[in-house]
């Protein structure tokens, strides 16, 4: 009986199925070598796979239908809360680069510093907004990445700046831009401010050296004006010379000149070459002083005023719908996965029950 049956059974496993296969041209002028070929193969495999689905179809319907309600169920805000973004888009202004960087480049530096994300930190005590343990030896590190992965500064196309933070609350998002924005604006004033400081105490001493400079030289000008009465040497040497020959033309000799002139023409040969020299000198620490004067109190305005360095694009606004999670992406992943998971299993089950069924026809 077993020697009977063994010979279909074998030919039965070991005779190799020819499929017929299709060819055609895909235009009559091509050559032969091109010819297309369609193996049926292929569609009877897809047909099976068919079956396979028709067979097993209230195992996937379940499977379906679970991995919709689960991923429905988490999904919902009982165990994902939903968050809510708010922006805001700026442009840089009044912001002056220190070295080959773009204003908005400058702006992102600013935005990006560590005091700016500590300062709101603080004030927004996101440690116990965000749930973290205070007392996790790690737990700065872990604020900082959480505080990362819901603050987004970028630069835009347009060198524009784009802030976009995300939040369980939708009035925290909001507030924490505008915070943003304000302790950006207070950076940029303190690093203009302090940079104006140095200039102005730079142009202060400039301003002091050229006050002791016009005190000392009016001082020399006061001795001789006090002195030796010169007061102008230009018209006081015109003078002088005039009077002198006027008494020379009037037949006198000139023992008998005034003694005032006399005296005056000695001071101005004595003294006029210091005092011309004196007075140049004045007149030119004088046009110098003004000068940086005027620096120092353009400087002095730069200290003093209030600018702010950002202009709105868009202004922050409470955002009245969630931006995360996607609920109906995760269903569809989570369903589509599941399916592919499913048919995987499946398949295999397949696969070892007609390895079984062979075996056991070739055991027999």
């Amino acid at each position: 009986m077993v020697t009977e049956h063994s010979a279909p059974i074998n030919h039965y496993v070991n005779q190799k199925i020819q499929l017929p296969k299709i060819s055609f041209l895909k235009y009559f002028y091509w050559p032969k070598e091109k010819e297309i070929d369609f193996d049926m193969e292929n569609f009877f495999n897809n047909f099976k796979f068919i079956k396979l689905i028709i067979k097993w179809w209230k195992h996937l319907l379940i499977v379906l239908l679970l991995s919709l309600s689960l991923s429905i169920l988490f999904s919902c805000p009982w165990f994902i809360k939903p968050k809510y973004k708010s922006y805001a888009v700026l442009y840089p202004s009044n912001v002056q680069p220190y070295s080959n960087e773009t204003s908005t480049e400058l702006m992102l530096q600013l935005f990006n510093s560590d005091d700016i994300r500590d300062t709101l930190i603080k004030k927004f005590n996101l440690a116990s907004h965000y749930d973290i343990d205070i007392s996790n030896r790690y737990f700065y590190t872990r604020l900082i990445r959480k505080f990362e992965s819901n603050v987004d500064i970028r630069k835009t196309e347009y060198e524009s700046v784009i802030i976009e933070i995300l939040d369980t609350d939708p009035q925290i998002a909001c507030d924490m831009v505008k915070e943003m924005v304000n302790l950006f604006n207070k950076k940029a004033r303190k690093l203009q401010k302090d940079k104006s400081e140095e200039v102005l105490k730079i142009n202060k001493d400039q301003l002091d050296q050229k006050q002791v400079q016009l005190d000392t030289l009016k001082k020399k000008l006061d001795e001789l004006r006090k002195n030796f009465g010169i007061l102008d040497y230009t018209v006081q040497t015109k003078e002088a010379s005039k009077a002198y020959y006027k008494s020379l033309g009037g037949g006198k000799n000139a023992d008998l000149i005034p003694s005032t002139v006399s005296s005056m023409i000695k001071n101005l040969e004595s003294e006029g070459g210091d005092f011309i020299s004196f007075s140049s000198l004045y007149f030119a620490a004088t046009d110098a002083y003004n000068k940086d004067k005027e620096n120092y109190e353009t400087t002095l305005r730069d200290v003093t005023k209030q600018l702010t360095y950002t202009n709105y694009v868009s202004s922050p606004m409470p955002s009245d719908k969630k931006t995360y999670p996607v609920r109906w992406l995760i269903v569809l992943i989570s369903t589509v996965a599941s399916m592919i998971f499913a048919l995987i299993v499946i398949m295999l089950l397949e696969n070892i029950r007609n390895t079984k069924i062979i075996s056991e026809s070739l055991g027999a």
